[in-house]
C-alpha cells in the first residue's frame, strides 16, 4: 500500500521544496562578452607585434576593464555573461580577478564562427534566452547604452550588427526566432570580408538587420594613436595619456 500523508505533512513537504527548490525565471536577454584571460604573450597578439607583448598585456588589462565597466552588471532583463577563451592558467581565482563576479562560460570551437554559433545555441535552446548580443573588448568606449539599443533594435529586427572600419563587427546579435548557425560558417575571419560576408548570409536567409553606428576596433599601433588623440576617457585613455 502506498504510505500515507496528513494534510499538515504534505503542506509541510509542499513549502519546504518550494522553498529548496525555487523557480526562477532567467532574463529575456543575454549580453555575451567574448574575452581573454589577460595572460603575458595571449592577448592582443598583432598589437603586440609592434609594441611588445608586455605593453599589449598592459594595453588589453585598461580595454577589458573599461568594456566590463561600460556595460556593467547583470539585470532583470539582461544577463551578462563572460564567454572565456580556454587557458591552461585558469583558475576560480584568477577568472574572478578579471572579470568579476559575473557569469563565466568557457568558449568551445575552433573557429570563432564555431564559438559563436555553439554560444548562441545553447542559450537560445537550453537556456530559453529571447534576444542575444555578442561583443568582444576590442572597442573600449562600447557602453551599456549601446547594448540597450541594440537589444531594442531587435524587437522589430532578426539581427543587429555593428559594423567596424577594419571590415569586421563589434557587435552581433539576434533573436530566437531568426538564429542559424549558417550565419556563422564559413567566414574569412579576420579579414575584411567578415562583415559582407555575414551580411550576405543573414539576406540569404531573408532576415532583416539592423545596423548600429560604425566604430573603429583597436588592433593596430594607429587604432592606439587614433584613440589617444580623441582624448578618450577610461583606463586605456589614462593608460595611453601617462605612457604618450
Amino acid at each position: 500500500m502506498p504510505p500515507r500523508h496528513s494534510a499538515l505533512g504534505t503542506q509541510h513537504f509542499l513549502y519546504t521544496s518550494a522553498r529548496v527548490f525555487p523557480t526562477i525565471t532567467p532574463p529575456p536577454n543575454r549580453l555575451l562578452v567574448f574575452a581573454r584571460l589577460p595572460e603575458l604573450g595571449s592577448v592582443k597578439t598583432r598589437l603586440a607585434e609592434a609594441v611588445g607583448a608586455e605593453r599589449a598585456l598592459a594595453l588589453y588589462e585598461a580595454m577589458l576593464k573599461d568594456v566590463l565597466d561600460g556595460i556593467g552588471d547583470s539585470s532583470e532583463t539582461t544577463e551578462v555573461e563572460i564567454c572565456w577563451a580556454p587557458a591552461a592558467s585558469a583558475s576560480a581565482e584568477s577568472l574572478a580577478h578579471a572579470f568579476g563576479g559575473r557569469t563565466l562560460a568557457m568558449q568551445t570551437g575552433e573557429t570563432l564562427g564555431d564559438r559563436l554559433a555553439m554560444a548562441f545555441s545553447e542559450r537560445f535552446f537550453f537556456h530559453r534566452t529571447q534576444k542575444i548580443i555578442a561583443i568582444g573588448v576590442d572597442e573600449p568606449r562600447l557602453n551599456r547604452e549601446a547594448v540597450d539599443h541594440a537589444f531594442a533594435l531587435l524587437d522589430s529586427c532578426d539581427w543587429a550588427l555593428g559594423p567596424a572600419q577594419d571590415g569586421g563587427y563589434y557587435l552581433i546579435g539576434c533573436r530566437a526566432a531568426a538564429f542559424d548557425v549558417a550565419i556563422f560558417r564559413d567566414i574569412a575571419w579576420g579579414t575584411s570580408d567578415v562583415l559582407p560576408a555575414t551580411l550576405e548570409r543573414i539576406r540569404a536567409a531573408q532576415n532583416c538587420v539592423a545596423m548600429l553606428p560604425l566604430r573603429y576596433d583597436i588592433d593596430t599601433v594607429e587604432d592606439l594613436q587614433r584613440y589617444a588623440a580623441e582624448r578618450n576617457g577610461g583606463a586605456l585613455g589614462a593608460l595611453l595619456r601617462a605612457t604618450s
